[in-house]
């Protein structure tokens, strides 16, 4: 490119110079014209003649210094750009080379970080393989480990049965399972952990058993009798009848004239004493609030059989025959559930359970030292 712009300006400069050549030449015809039209005089032609050529040549020669100073300014010029160019290849150059040392040196680091990944990974994968290698060999050396692992799960579920759900014939058969299993491994080191299993189970069958099934039932009974109950209504005392019988004596005028105004009066107006307590009837409101109330009570009983509260129980019972008595008519119905609360008001529904399984920890404990003794290989 820089050769390109040195022939333009070298074009330029040629194109530059031509006219003031051309103009100088055009002058020097002119001026030669004008001598051959001009009419002699007495002047000699000589000193023309010198005078001609001075000038054309001072023409050429200012032509060709302006020429030459164009030339070298032009040049000049031009070799200053082609130096601009050339300094900034370098740079540029130099950056490239920069960049493609920055480049290698990256290249190097994620080859080496690359490396270390697939150490890593390898590494990895051989202890994958070592610890799939010790599992596969599970039951090559110990076969009868699942079913140790199968005894400790059912002694768990049968502490989650006893302490959760209160159910202490399904806990002690769990446990009972889980012995089998542990005999049928033949172990003589099992022995310890049998006799523990044999030990809770005969804590569990100790305990008090307790038909809550058949509480609930006779509480359902009850309450399901309510609505057919009668409100005690209002029994007023018999009125006594008055004697108007006249006496014979003359002495009991005074009577015989009383009874006689009574008898006379008594066609218009009674008057009869009635004595005994009467209590305010309830109302159709208040007897259906009393009935709800009463139904919650029992379903509150009911709640305390489940989660073996004594107190509650004792005084949902109370307060249910209470009303009982109160409130409703001496009739068959209320009269059946005042037998069937008085059967239940006697009944224990609270239990102690054991606290704990022995057999779980000492099963626990020997699953996980032998899990131990076979990850290290021993």
């Amino acid at each position: 490119m820089t050769d390109n712009k040195q022939d333009q300006q070298e074009d330029k400069l040629v194109t530059n110079t031509t006219p003031a050549s051309s103009s100088a030449e055009a002058k020097t015809e002119e001026s030669t014209q004008a001598i051959k039209t001009e009419p002699p005089v007495s002047t000699p032609e000589k000193p023309v003649q010198e005078k001609q050529p001075s000038s054309g040549k001072g023409l050429a020669t200012v032509a060709i210094v302006l020429a030459v100073v164009l030339a070298g300014g032009l040049y000049w010029h031009g070799h200053k750009q082609g130096d601009n160019q050339a300094t900034q290849l370098a740079a540029m150059e130099t950056r490239l080379a920069e960049q493609q040392t920055a480049l290698n040196a990256l290249k190097s680091q994620q080859s080496a970080t690359v490396g270390k990944l697939e150490s890593a990974q390898q590494s990895v994968t051989e202890q994958v393989d070592g610890l799939s290698r010790k599992v596969l060999d599970l039951d090559s050396k110990r076969p009868n480990d699942w079913m140790l692992a199968e005894a400790e799960y059912l002694v768990r579920m049968a502490g989650r049965k006893l302490w959760l759900e209160h159910d202490a014939v399904s806990a002690a058969m769990m446990l009972a399972n889980a012995d089998e299993r542990l005999a049928a491994l033949n172990d003589p080191t099992l022995v310890p952990v049998r006799k523990a299993l044999a030990d809770d189970i005969a804590s569990i069958k100790s305990v008090k058993k307790i038909d809550r099934e058949g509480m609930v039932i006779k509480l359902n009974s009850i309450n399901d009798q309510v609505d057919k109950l009668k409100l005690d209504g209002v029994i007023m005392s018999r009125a006594e009848e008055p004697d108007f019988t006249l006496s014979e004596s003359v002495s009991d005028w005074k009577d015989n004239l009383k009874k006689s105004w009574a008898s006379f009066t008594d066609d218009f107006v009674t008057v009869r004493r009635r004595d005994g307590n009467v209590e305010a009837l309830l109302s159709p409101q208040q007897h259906w609030y009393l009935s709800e109330n009463l139904k919650g009570k029992l379903l509150q009983a009911q709640l305390a059989v489940y989660r073996e509260q004594q107190e509650i129980y004792d005084s949902a019972l109370a307060q249910s025959e209470q009303w009982l008595q109160d409130y409703f008519a001496d009739d068959s119905v209320r009269q059946f559930m005042l037998e069937q609360i008085e059967q239940l008001k006697g009944q224990q529904i609270s239990v102690n359970y054991p606290e704990q399984f022995t057999a779980q920890e000492r099963l626990q404990q020997l699953l996980d030292n032998r899990l131990q003794r076979l990850l290290t290989g021993l």
